[in-house]
């Protein structure tokens, strides 16, 4: 598997943010895990694309979201004709002052919902453009650059999630508390190794009380079943990609016993350990 890092100072001086289209794309390897968010803008796409364990087959006037530390296997994949995007979140959090800003977009972190959007011929071209215009920008780089990138590509990730909340009928458009924003940072980092509400409501700075109202607030959901969720989230990823022993992911996902892990899967899944990697091996 193949681990892909940001090229800050490819243009010569440090630039965050990067685009290509389908001819000049290089893929380095059929499974590859990256260090910065990606939009893939298909106008022409088929196969199936493999994001984490989510399965996802390629259309026309698709947009797909890939967030840093996903597993992208694209091995089965079609890039017709498309448009690249890629961006560290620093891009965006040291302009608008604001190190949290990309957490506000559902589409990267709302896992509960695809990691893709089907759209509207009209409206799906209306974001091509945008994405080929940011292209141009970087290819041509002037004074004003920098500025001009950081606009387009507010507006288009805005419109974006605005469009992607219509589909799939969630009304929170943004996520604005910025408690619940640091919460949903926490998870990425530490699921492997915190589990409990009260261990993340310490790291937060709040009572367990308080978090568990955040996320009834935000999510519906309480506190644990965000947890819960994150974390088999985490573990479907390890199943499949994984060379690990079972009892080897129990430790690394901090249960206490094997016997444990494989309750805990069995309970989230309906399946065994075994049962539910062998699931996922049938591609």
């Amino acid at each position: 598997m193949e681990k892909l890092q940001f090229e800050r100072t490819k243009y010569g001086k440090e630039l965050l943010i990067d685009a290509c289209n389908e001819a000049e794309l290089e893929i380095v390897a059929d499974t590859m895990v990256l260090s910065f968010y990606t939009l893939i803008f298909f106008e022409n796409g088929s196969g199936t694309y493999y994001l984490d364990a989510e399965t996802i087959p390629l259309e026309e006037n698709m947009v797909l979201f890939v967030k840093p530390g996903q597993i992208n296997k694209v091995d089965q994949a079609t890039f017709e004709k498309c448009h690249f995007l890629f961006f560290e979140g620093d891009f965006l959090d040291e302009f608008f002052n604001d190190k949290d800003f990309i957490f506000k977009f559902g589409y990267f972190h709302n896992p509960e919902l695809p990691s893709y959007l089907k759209l509207e011929a009209k409206q799906f071209h209306t974001y091509y453009e945008l994405a080929k215009e940011l292209r141009e920008e970087i290819h041509q780089q002037t004074m004003d650059s920098a500025h001009i990138l950081r606009s387009i590509i507010y507006y288009l990730l805005v419109r974006l999630n605005q469009a992607y909340a219509k589909v799939y009928g969630t009304t929170r458009q943004t996520l604005t508390h910025p408690v619940m924003r640091a919460f949903l940072k926490l998870l990425d980092k530490k699921i492997k190794e915190q589990k409990t509400v009260e261990g993340f409501a310490g790291e937060l700075q709040i009572s367990r009380v308080q978090l568990n109202n955040l996320c009834q607030k935000y999510f519906s959901k309480t506190a644990t079943q965000i947890i819960r969720e994150q974390t088999i989230t985490e573990i479907k990823k390890a199943l499949k990609y994984s060379s690990h022993s079972f009892s080897e992911i129990a430790y690394e996902f901090h249960f206490s016993a094997p016997s444990h892990f494989s309750r805990f899967v069995k309970q989230m899944t309906g399946l065994s350990p075994q049962e539910f990697k062998d699931s996922l091996s049938n591609w």
